[in-house]
């Protein structure tokens, strides 16, 4: 579009949304620093384009993701005349049978490109984009390709390997060791898959891939980097679709059902949750149905819906409590788990009292060894308490959420830090409060420093 030319389709869009160009300017603004994007644009900005200059990439895509929250419908780059650059693509959409060969060695490129330092930079710079993601067809359990069944000694290594990252990320966040599990994908696993033993990928294999695959967009999504984390889930749906497991394919779905609610995006997060819901059916084990359930229970209050959301919690209660307990990152939901999501689902309803009781299950089922999770519901908690007036309660759980704080790689627990100054600036002069504050900007400055 020529820059003098009037961008008409992006006026027309601020009508029906009823925003001024200061308003698109800060939701823009909002979408990147979600995504750790230090942008600053305002209405002059937003007066530039609606003249007819075009904005630098990722801008043009966070600027359709900003309308399509405010529409409620699908809103491109195209649809508001900033066409931008490309947006590289999550990954390929290779769901039909006899595609596991070509999609292995995207998984292990993609890899090997992210481990590689003078390649590394232009995959940080991938931006989450909403709609990307066309979710490729549930398989035809009848008609599933026939793979080896038998396990192996391979497929247990990594089962082992799944349980070591998952640790890893629980105690220490996404940041931690996710270079090394990226480096075991494109080497170890990379041989299994893309030269497998007999020309034959095994089931197990490629069930285990997809887990670890999934693991890595978990942890790259708690470094800040979405779009890359996007990618990443993307293809563990594509490779647990290949190994027929639906049940790694609908908790990945969840995962990115969180992602999307993280990022501001509740209505993409409600479908991405339903989809998952609808691939397993009556298929899913208690565990996961109450795991998913709790997840919907979350999409529908951050949207005001408190009804469902009620009914979701009460069901992932009923289905908990019928688990049989089978260990395992992809196998169990622990009771801290769902305690915590009851805590956010009443946050989200307004709803601070119960909120606080929650978390306090939380906190009382959760080992401290599990650091990060254990740091953010003494975090989510102590913001309860706030809530509900119990300034001096919710000061020593902060305390204890900044004695875990040093140990942790992970952008959740620096937006819980941040979260806590935003909470806290209001009692200047509240002497547990002060002394929080001072010890959190010790943290962060120290964290910062080279």
């Amino acid at each position: 579009m020529s820059r003098h030319i009037p961008n008409s389709q992006l006026f027309s869009l601020l009508g029906e949304a009823g925003w001024s160009a200061g308003q698109l300017a800060r939701a823009i603004n909002a979408l990147g620093h979600a995504q750790g994007l230090d942008l600053r644009y305002d209405r002059t900005s937003v007066a530039h384009w609606l003249s007819g200059s075009q904005p630098r990439s990722p801008v043009p895509i966070l600027a359709a993701q900003a309308l399509s929250n405010r529409t409620g419908r699908l809103v491109t780059a195209k649809d508001i005349g900033l066409l931008g650059s490309p947006q590289t693509p999550p990954s390929p959409s290779l769901t039909g049978p006899g595609n596991a060969s070509v999609l292995m060695r995207h998984l292990v490129d993609l890899c090997r490109h992210d481990t590689d330092p003078a390649r590394r930079a232009s995959l940080t710079r991938t931006v989450y984009v909403v709609g990307a993601i066309d979710l490729p067809k549930q398989p035809d359990r009848a008609a599933a390709r026939i793979l080896l069944l038998a396990s192996s000694a391979e497929a247990q290594a990594m089962r082992e390997m799944t349980h070591v990252f998952a640790t890893l990320a629980i105690r220490h966040g996404g940041a931690h060791a996710r270079s090394a599990l990226a480096c075991y994908l494109s080497d170890d696993v990379a041989r299994l898959l893309v030269s497998p033993p007999a020309g034959r990928l095994n089931q197990h294999v490629l069930s285990h891939a997809a887990q670890l695959t999934h693991l890595l967009a978990s942890m790259t999504a708690d470094t800040g980097q979405q779009g890359l984390a996007q990618r990443y889930y993307r293809i563990a749906l594509n490779v647990a679709l290949e190994a027929g497991d639906l049940t790694t394919y609908a908790i990945t779905l969840r995962a990115m059902s969180t992602q999307a609610l993280r990022l501001g995006h509740p209505r993409h997060a409600g479908d991405l949750v339903v989809g998952a819901l609808d691939t397993l059916g009556l298929a899913a084990t208690p565990a996961t149905h109450a795991f998913l359930l709790a997840q919907r229970a979350l999409t529908h209050a951050t949207v005001g819906r408190s009804k469902p959301a009620l009914a979701d919690l009460a069901a992932a209660e009923e289905q908990h409590h019928r688990d049989a307990g089978q260990p395992g990152p992809f196998t169990a939901y622990p009771r801290a788990g769902l305690d915590y999501q009851r805590g956010k689902v009443f946050q989200a309803l307004h709803r601070p009292t119960e909120a606080v009781a929650a978390f306090q299950d939380a906190v009382r089922h959760r080992s401290p060894q599990q650091r990060k999770s254990y740091a953010l519901a003494q975090a989510c908690l102590a913001g309860a308490l706030v809530q509900t007036g119990h300034l001096d309660a919710a000061c020593s759980h902060w305390h204890t959420f900044l004695d875990h704080y040093p140990h942790l790689r992970s952008v959740q627990a620096d937006q819980a830090l941040a979260h806590l100054h935003r909470l806290l600036s209001s009692f200047p002069r509240q002497h547990q409060a002060l002394s929080v504050r001072e010890r959190a900007h010790a943290l962060r400055h120290a964290r910062l420093r080279p």
